[in-house]
């Protein structure tokens, strides 16, 4: 039982890594805009990318994967757990092929913007916009790192409780 509250929290605490990193980036943002006025697209970029961030995985912090859920999940699995963890496995499975694909889809972007940036003499509104994307697409990227790292795990624990 204890992988498997391992893994709700650590899922918790993924979330409000990414909800940390969005207030990190207004604040970067705001530091931008009120000192360094020659990058204000950059700025206001890191602003909006940020609140989007913030509200998403900060709001999904507290309603969504809360304590209350959390706990209800480990009942369940206390409950069945032989049915709890075939359903998991499920889950799990699709998890692991969503960070594939959005690591990938990430990557390719962040490439994308790279060459872009690189190759292409842009006004500096779409340097601006483009670096701050490169940035939290990077972040992203070792944010589902982690993601997906916990989830292999849990999925390794969950194939050893069913063989057993």
């Amino acid at each position: 039982m204890e992988f498997v509250q391992h893994y709700l929290q650590s899922e918790r605490l993924l979330g409000l890594s990414a909800g940390i990193i969005g207030l990190l980036s207004m604040a970067t943002g705001a530091i931008f805009y009120i000192s360094k006025p020659q990058f204000k697209i950059f700025a206001i970029t890191l602003l909006i990318l940020g609140l989007i961030e913030a509200s998403v995985f900060i709001t999904g912090y507290f309603s969504v994967n809360n304590q209350a859920n959390v706990t209800r999940k480990i009942e369940r699995f206390q409950e069945d757990t032989i049915t709890y963890l075939k359903a998991d496995k499920i889950v799990v499975d699709k998890n692991l092929n969503s960070f594939f694909m959005l690591k990938l889809i990430y990557g390719i972007v962040f490439i994308a913007l790279a060459i872009v940036l690189s190759k292409l003499n842009l006004k500096p509104i779409y340097f601006g916009v483009f670096t701050a994307l490169m940035i939290h697409l990077a972040v992203a990227i070792v944010i589902d790192t982690f993601g997906e790292r916990y989830t292999k795990a849990y999925k390794a624990s969950i194939e050893q409780a069913l063989q057993l």
